[in-house]
C-alpha cells in the first residue's frame, strides 16, 4: 500500500498598508493578525513534531510585523485604543464605536460577555455614534478599548500568559493601567512572530516560501494581454508589460527572505495562485525550485478534469532549457477548511476531511502509487469563524494525522523529494480563481 503525503500550505498575508506621505498604517489588519494567527497557527506545532508544513509569507506584511514589533509603527486604530476613553474627541469616539466592533459577532464578540454587552448597545442605538453616546459612558469606551484588542489576542497568550489572564478574567471595569498593559502586551505578542517561524524552520519542522513582494498579479505585470487567453475576448485596458518589474518582485522577495531567515527560499506562492509560462520561466531563472497554483488551473492546462489521479501528483515545467516543479491544490479539500468546516463540530470535521482524502486517494494507492495531496489555503481569515480560533479543529486533525501510519505530513519540498514527477510543456495562464483573471482585469473600474 502506498503513502499518502499530505501538503499543507498556509498563505499568511495582508496587503502593505502604510501611507508613506503620512508615515502611517491606513488599517489595522496586519497588526491584528499578528496578535490572532500568525504567532500560534506555527506554535502549535509543537506539540504535534511529526506534523511538517509549508507557511507562504508575504515579505511586505513581515516587513510590516517587524516595524510593528520594533514599536516604529503607527495606526489610527491602534492610537485609538490606547488613548484614555475620557480624552476621546466626539470624532474620536464615532470612530471607536464604528469600527471596533469589527470581528465575528459569535465566535469573538460573545465570546466575552462584556465585549457582547457592548455590541448589543451599538446595535440597540442602530449604530448611531450620536445616539449610543447615552449609553457609552467613558468606562464603556474602555471596555470597549480594551476587549476589541483582547479578542484578537492568539490563543497561546489568553491560555498561558498570567498577564493577558488576569485582563480577560476581570472582564470589566478596566482601567488606565489595564489599557496600557493590552497595549504592552500586543508589542510581546507581535515580537514573538518573526522568531518562531525563525525557530520551526531551523528545526526543519516547515518550509516557508514567499510570494512576490508586494503580492502583484505577476501574469498581468508581465503582459495585461494574457487576460485574453483565460477569458476570450475580456475587455482589457491599454496593455500593460513590464516583465522586469515582476522579476524586480521576486528578487526583491527572495533577499528579504534570505536576510531574515538565512537562506534563499525555494518554493514560491506566486500572488493569488496566478501563473503562466512567462511568469514561472522567471521563477525558475531566479533559483526557484517549486511552485503551486490551483488544479482548476491544471484542468484546463491538461483540457480535461483533473480529477485526484492528476491533482494529486506533482509536476515539472520545462520550457526553453528552464524548470520548475508544480503542485496542484485540491480546490475541494482546500475549500473544506476555509469555508465548511467552521460550521461543524471540529472532531467531525478533523475525522471528515481525512476521510475524503483517504477515499480519494485509494485508486491511486491500490494501483501502487504515491500520492501528494497539495491543501493551500488562506492561513489566518478562517480562523475567526471557528471555535476557539480554529485551535480546537487544528490540534484534533494533528492528532489523527500523527496516528495514522499512512498519512505522512511533509513539507512540499519533502514530499516533492519522495515523489516522481510529470512533465509539462505548457501552464495554462489563471490564478487559484477560477482560473483567469476576472478578479483584477476586465470590469470597466478595474481597466
Amino acid at each position: 500500500m502506498g503513502n499518502i503525503y499530505l501538503c499543507f500550505v498556509w498563505h499568511m498575508h495582508q496587503p502593505f498598508y502604510k501611507d508613506l506621505m503620512r508615515n502611517e498604517y491606513q488599517l489595522p489588519w496586519t497588526r491584528m493578525h499578528a496578535l490572532k494567527d500568525y504567532y500560534g497557527m506555527v506554535q502549535v506545532l509543537e506539540e504535534f513534531p511529526e506534523v511538517h508544513q509549508t507557511f507562504n509569507l508575504v515579505p511586505s506584511m513581515l516587513a510590516q510585523i517587524e516595524e510593528y514589533a520594533a514599536g516604529q509603527a503607527a495606526d489610527p486604530f491602534l492610537r485609538l485604543a490606547l488613548k484614555p476613553a475620557e480624552e476621546l474627541s466626539e470624532e474620536e469616539q464615532a470612530f471607536v464605536l464604528k469600527y471596533f466592533f469589527q470581528a465575528h459577532p459569535s465566535r469573538m464578540i460573545r465570546r466575552y460577555r462584556r465585549y457582547g454587552e457592548l455590541y448589543d448597545g451599538w446595535m440597540a442605538a442602530d449604530r448611531n455614534a450620536k445616539r449610543a453616546r447615552h449609553f457609552f459612558s467613558a468606562s464603556a469606551l474602555r471596555d470597549l478599548q480594551v476587549l476589541s484588542q483582547l479578542a484578537w489576542f492568539d490563543e497561546e497568550f489568553q491560555a498561558n500568559d498570567g498577564e493577558v489572564r488576569e485582563l480577560l478574567a476581570k472582564g470589566r471595569g478596566y482601567s488606565l493601567s489595564d489599557q496600557a498593559l493590552m497595549g504592552k502586551k500586543q508589542l510581546e505578542i507581535i515580537r514573538c512572530v518573526p522568531p518562531a517561524y525563525q525557530r520551526f524552520a531551523g528545526a526543519g519542522q516547515i518550509e516557508v516560501s514567499p510570494t512576490p513582494y508586494y503580492h502583484p498579479i505577476l501574469p498581468l505585470l508581465c503582459d495585461s494581454n494574457i487576460a485574453s487567453e483565460a477569458h476570450p475576448y475580456v475587455p482589457l485596458p491599454n496593455r500593460f508589460q513590464y516583465p522586469n518589474d515582476a522579476r524586480h518582485q521576486l528578487e526583491r522577495s527572495r533577499e528579504y527572505m534570505q536576510g531574515m531567515f538565512g537562506q534563499a527560499p525555494v518554493g514560491l506562492w506566486p500572488s493569488e495562485g496566478s501563473v503562466s509560462d512567462e511568469v514561472l520561466g522567471i521563477a525558475a531563472e531566479l533559483g526557484f525550485q517549486w511552485t503551486a497554483t490551483d488544479n482548476q488551473v491544471l484542468t484546463r492546462t491538461l483540457e480535461r478534469t483533473a480529477d485526484c489521479h492528476e491533482t494529486y501528483r506533482p509536476y515539472v515545467w520545462r520550457r526553453d532549457g528552464r524548470e520548475i516543479q508544480m503542485i496542484f491544490r485540491d480546490h475541494y479539500l482546500s475549500d473544506l477548511v476555509g469555508f465548511v468546516y467552521s460550521r461543524m463540530n471540529p472532531h467531525d470535521a478533523a475525522a471528515h476531511f481525512l476521510g475524503r482524502i483517504r477515499e480519494n486517494c485509494q485508486p491511486l494507492l491500490n494501483s501502487g502509487r504515491d500520492a501528494l495531496v497539495p491543501v493551500i489555503l488562506d492561513g489566518e481569515n478562517a480562523w475567526e469563524h471557528y471555535e476557539m480560533n480554529g485551535r480546537t479543529f487544528l490540534r484534533e486533525l494533528y492528532r489523527r494525522i500523527s496516528q495514522d501510519p499512512q498519512v505522512h505530513a511533509l513539507t512540499v519540498s519533502e514530499a516533492l523529494a519522495r515523489v516522481e514527477p510529470d512533465p509539462l510543456g505548457h501552464i495554462f495562464p489563471g490564478s487559484w480563481i477560477n482560473a483567469n483573471f476576472d478578479i483584477w482585469i476586465g470590469a470597466e473600474e478595474d481597466n
